[in-house]
C-alpha cells in the first residue's frame, strides 16, 4: 500500500513538472512585424506596440510611457513614449531603421517601404 501511494505521488509530480515544462517554454519575447499597405506620400507609419508578458498566470499588459527610440539611415535620430495602449507612432520617409525600445533594452531593424505595424511581446519575469 505504501510503495503505491509513493508511485502515485511521484506520478503526480512527473506530470505537473512536465506541465510546468511546457508552460514556461511557451513563455518568451515575441516581435511579429506586419505590412499595413501603402502610403500617398513619401511617408510611411511605423506603429509599434509594446505589450508586457508576465507569464501564463500573470497575463499581458501594455507599456505605458515606455521609451522608444527609431534611428535612421543617415543618422536620423526619433524618440517619443508609449501611450497608456503600449502604442507609439512614427511618421518617416522610406528607409531602414533600427528600432531601440530603450526601456526593455530590445532592439530590432526594420525596413519601411510602407506602413508597418511592429507589436512586440517582452516576456518579463518578476523577481
Amino acid at each position: 500500500m505504501r510503495k503505491q501511494l509513493l508511485l502515485v505521488l511521484a506520478l503526480i509530480v512527473l506530470v505537473l513538472t512536465m506541465a510546468g515544462v511546457v508552460l514556461a517554454s511557451s513563455y518568451r519575447t515575441t516581435l511579429v512585424i506586419s505590412k499595413s499597405g501603402t502610403s500617398s506620400d513619401s511617408e510611411y507609419t511605423l506603429q509599434v506596440k509594446v505589450l508586457m508578458n508576465y507569464g501564463p498566470f500573470g497575463g499581458e499588459q501594455p507599456l505605458n510611457d515606455g521609451i522608444v527610440q527609431v534611428y535612421g539611415p543617415n543618422g536620423q535620430f526619433y524618440r517619443n513614449f508609449t501611450n497608456a495602449n503600449g502604442i507609439v507612432t512614427f511618421v518617416l520617409p522610406a528607409g531602414e531603421y533600427k528600432v531601440d525600445v530603450a526601456s526593455l533594452h530590445y532592439t530590432f531593424n526594420v525596413d519601411l517601404n510602407q506602413n508597418v505595424e511592429a507589436t512586440l511581446s517582452y516576456a518579463y519575469l518578476v523577481s
